[in-house]
This record gives C-alpha cells, structure tokens and sequence, in this order.
C-alpha cells in the first residue's frame, strides 16, 4: 500500500470517532469507504440477531427520493446474501453477470461493479460494506479491496466503541427506571398508576414501538393491566386493559420463566407462538421483532412483559432485551414487596382487632354480665313493683348490650374481605362521572353477589368498566344504567340513551368481553335499546358450585 493511500486511509477513519452515536458512526463509516476508492453507492449492511439476514441498511450516494422510490431496504438476497453466508472480501466486474445475482428493483440506479468487504467484531461478523460503479467507470482493484479491508478493522473498533457507550448509556436509564418504579410501587397504593409507569419506561428505555404488561390472576390467567404506543403523534395509551391471553401456549409461557425475542423469518414452532400472539395483539407489522419477558420474584410467576419494535430493528431489541430481563425482575421485586406491605398491613390491621375484641370480651363484657347478675339477684329484694320493673328493663337492656357487643367482637374476628361487589361497581360507575357528565344508574341484583369466585368478580367489573368506557367514548349519551344480576346465572347490562351502534367501528374491548364470556360458558350480545341507544348484556352461567337458587 503506498503512502498516499496510508494517508487516505488515516483520514476517511480519524473522523469514525467524532461522536459515539451508532446511527451516525454508522453512516460515517459508509461515507468514508466510497470516499476512499472514489465509489458512487455505498452501504453497510447490518446483520440481525440470526445472522442470516439484514436488519439494518445504511446508503450513501443515494438521495432521499432514489430511497423511497426503491422501497423497504433488502433483507440479504443475490449477492448481498452470498457475502453474509461467505464473510470474505469480495470483487465483481459486473453484479449483473454473477450467478447469485437476484436482478434489480424498479427505480435502482445502474450498478456493475462492486466491491464487498466483511466488518468483523471480534468473533464474529457484525455486518459488510458494500460499494458499487467507481466513478471514474473503472472496475474495483485489489488496492482498494486492501483499503476497504482496513478500513472495516478500523470501522469494527469505532463501531464496538459506539456500540459500549451506547450500552452504558442505556443501562443508566434503566438503573434509573427501575429505581423510580420501586419507588411507586413502595409508595403509592395506586398499583394501577405504577404499571402505567412500568409499560412507560420500557417504551422509552428499550426504543421499542409499543409496550404492554399482562399479570397473572387467581385462576392463573393473564390480564393485560397496562399497555402504551409509539407512534407520529407521540406515547400515548392502548386500549388493550383487562384483555384476556387465552391458550395453552401462554400458561406454558408464564411457567417456563425464560425470556423470548421472535425476529421476522425466525421460527414459529410452539414456544414462539407467544410472540407472533403478541405481534397481533400490540398491532405490530409482521415485520417487526417482539419480545416476551417473564415478571417473577420467588417461586410464582407474576406475570409477562411484552415488547415490539419497528421493522428493521431486530438489533436494537438484541441489544436491549438483557436489560429488559433484569429490569422485569426489579419490576417483579417491587411488586411482590408492595403487595407484601399490603399483606402486612392487612395481618397488622387483624391482629390490632384481635386484641381490641379480646380486651372487650375480657373487660367490658365480663363487667356487664357481672353488674346483670347483681341487678337479677337484687330484684327480689325490691319491694315497689316499679322498683322491680325498672331491674328488670335494665337487666334486659344489659343483655341486650353484651349481645351486640358478642356481635361486634364476632365481626372483628372474621376475615376482612375486599370491598363488597355493589360497593366496587358503584365505585367504577362514579370514576366514569367526569368522563360521562353524569353519575350513571347502579344496580345489583340477588342474594349472593360477594360469594362469587374471584375470577368472576373480576370478569363483571371489566365488563362494566369496559361499557362505561365505550358509552364515554362513542355514545354521546346523556343518562346510562349498569344493571348487575346474580341468580342462576350472573348477567350484566349496560343501556344509554345514546347515537347508537357503530358497526363500522372496532372495538377491541369488545372482544375482549366476549373472549371472557366464552371462557365461562356464556355470551355477549350489542344490541339497540328499547329506547334507542345501546344495551350490551355479558352473561355467563353459574358455576354448578355457586348455585344458590335452588333450598
């Protein structure tokens, strides 16, 4: 190599490390390549996390029009991809004239000779440089092969450099992330609000295009609790809330514990359904890397974080996913010490009861039944018949006393459960207040509507929030009823007197309540109102256990 070309060489790789930013180390590296043997077209290509196809494509010599009439960059056929299955040098007269040649798009600029050279990070291959037509119209030499070749070596250092600083940088957000959440979680008695954090500091730490939590309930069934996108106008929410994963696939995913990235072309066997499932349910093109990441802490799984990225960036979730699994096992950490501060309040709160009721019935009821006594053994002493009345009315009122008290202390002793189901619903019905401009119309009907298994509570109240929530949205409604009915079945029903029902409209959650129906062995049903408006009725069948109608 001559002189002249060292200096070449020294100058096209000096500028590599102006900044540590990978996009733009990136297109310097591609630059400086063309510029150094005097090429019209370059790219560096960017291999995906299976190494068998281009995840990334960045171009020089091409302007921003030639690149949209061109379309979706190439992913590694023809040629490119003999470079990616062989990593070594590579020179051609004329692309057009080899063997594994796949032809050109419409629009593609005129291009014969090329020049391909491997950019190795380490071990292995991180992606390759091509360059295409010197302009000077003669073919690629053996010199310049040298001089890319060298430049490559160079490039890899700025690039592993980028690629370090870029992962500092990154780990730092997410040490901070995990540190505010924890707080939340620690602090905020609203578990809700701190998942609502949780999908937010994924979306942004992680690059991603959209993020979603899904926890596991009672009946080992995962709930999306919290969910957000990235799109042109900004992070804003999904509504996925109170959607139900169904099928085998995703309890054996809760239970495996171990995380999961699907990228574009991998496998679809049945440990990836998972991923294509959440491709679908977060919206995502078909093109785009996804991951599933477990939620634990101790031996029960908590549940799953789901992440998805723009087509292309099978790199960037490659390089977040570890973070992104010790991020969810803080995240996992948190929220099993905040529901444990909940339980120990709970136990704190029990045990303060047990000790009010014991000191009642210790002290207080133990002296009235003593003073009752002495009154009843004093009365026939008493010679005035309204002396006699009158122990006797006190007496009476005493062992009225002590039995209320018995009562009371009974009620300390008994379990707490969580807030009564009518409680819950009129509570749902008055948060959608603002949101609605009035207080909707609460019923709940039967006997027996707080011995309903957890699940199923949990069911009728997504089903009211979610028809609370549509009639917010669509109805343009000036009054509406929630009617909840426990007999032999449990029905639900949610009327307005509002436009009416879009069918042209869908409704996520919608689906997602008729997924929750048939789940139970019953069925959704939208329908006019008698009135006009709206009525949605969700009704399911009584478990054969809960069937109290009948004795």
């Amino acid at each position: 190599m001559e002189q002249p070309d060292l200096r070449s060489l020294l100058d096209a790789v000096v500028p590599f490390s102006a900044d540590l930013d990978l996009t733009g180390v990136l297109h310097r590296i591609t630059r400086a390549a063309c510029e150094l043997v005097g090429a019209r077209y370059g790219a560096l290509g960017v291999l995906g996390p299976d190494v068998h196809h281009l995840s990334g494509f960045y171009t020089y010599g091409l302007s921003e029009e030639e690149r949209q009439r061109l379309g979706a960059p190439p992913t590694g056929r023809g040629v490119l991809g003999l470079l990616i299955r062989d990593p070594r040098p590579l020179r051609l007269r004329d692309l057009g004239e080899h063997s594994e040649s796949a032809g050109f798009p419409a629009h593609h600029p005129v291009m014969r000779s090329f020049l391909g050279v491997p950019i190795r990070l380490r071990q292995h291959v991180f992606g390759n440089l091509y360059l295409t037509e010197k302009i000077d119209g003669s073919d690629f030499t053996a010199d310049d092969e040298a001089l890319v070749v060298s430049l490559a070596a160079a490039a890899a250092v700025a690039i592993d450099n980028a690629r370090l600083y870029e992962r500092s940088q990154t780990r730092q957000r997410w040490s901070v992330a995990a540190s505010e959440l924890a707080q939340s979680f620690l602090e905020s008695d609203d578990e809700e609000a701190s998942l609502e954090l949780l999908v937010h500091q994924v979306l942004e730490a992680s690059s991603a295009r959209a993020v979603a939590v899904v926890l596991s309930d009672a009946a080992d069934r995962l709930e999306v609790r919290a969910a957000c996108t990235l799109d042109d106008a900004g992070v804003g929410a999904v509504d996925l809330r109170g959607s139900l994963l169904l099928g085998p696939f995703w309890t054996d995913a809760l239970h495996a514990r171990q995380p999961l990235l699907h990228v574009p072309g991998g496998a679809s066997d049945a440990r990836a359904l998972p991923a294509i499932d959440a491709r679908r349910l977060l919206d995502l093109d078909a093109a785009s890397p996804v991951a599933v990441v477990p939620l634990a802490a101790g031996p029960a799984p908590l549940g799953l974080l789901l992440t998805g990225w723009g087509p292309g960036e099978e790199l960037v979730a490659e390089d977040t996913l570890p973070d992104q699994v010790a991020f969810a096992l803080q995240a996992g950490v948190a929220l099993t010490a905040a529901r444990s501060h909940v339980d120990r309040a709970t136990i704190a709160l029990l045990e303060d009861r047990e000790r009010i009721a014991r000191d009642m019935h210790d002290n207080v009821v133990q002296r009235l039944f003593a003073t009752g006594l002495s009154l009843q053994s004093t009365t026939p002493l008493a010679q005035h018949p309204v002396v006699q009345a009158r122990l006797n009315a006190a007496v009476a009122e005493l062992d009225s006393a002590i039995t209320e008290i018995r009562q009371a202390i009974f009620g300390l002793h008994a379990p707490q459960p969580s807030a009564a189901l009518p409680a819950r619903i009129a509570h749902i019905a008055q948060s959608y207040a603002v949101s609605l401009g009035f207080t909707p119309e609460v019923t709940v009907e039967g006997a027996w509507p707080d011995t309903l298994a957890p699940p199923l509570r949990a069911d009728v109240e997504a089903v009211v929030r979610e028809g609370l929530a549509n009639v917010a949205r669509h109805a343009h409604a000036s009054s509406a009823r929630v009617r909840v009915s426990v007999g032999r079945g449990v029905d639900v029903e949610v009327v307005d007197d509002g436009v009416g029902i879009d069918g042209h409209q869908a409704r996520s959650g919608l689906v997602n309540l008729g997924a929750r129906a048939e789940a139970a062995g019953g069925r959704l049903s939208l329908e006019p109102g008698a009135h006009g408006g709206t009525r949605l009725h969700w009704h399911v069948p009584a478990p054969a256990s809960d069937d109290r109608s009948s004795g």
